[in-house]
């Protein structure tokens, strides 16, 4: 299923990760998992 979230409440998430002292791209990337999206990986990019 996936998430919908709005600008605020991704903002939200973001500033609670750095509160928890998480590094941004891992904060990034959690963000990418609860929106249920993917950066291409190399397979994906060439096809």
């Amino acid at each position: 299923m996936e998430e919908s979230m709005t600008k605020e409440e991704m903002q939200r998430f973001l500033i609670k990760e750095a509160q928890r002292g998480t590094a941004e791209l891992e904060a990034y990337r959690n963000l990418m998992e609860i929106l249920g999206i993917e950066f291409p990986t190399e397979k994906e990019k060439s096809e």
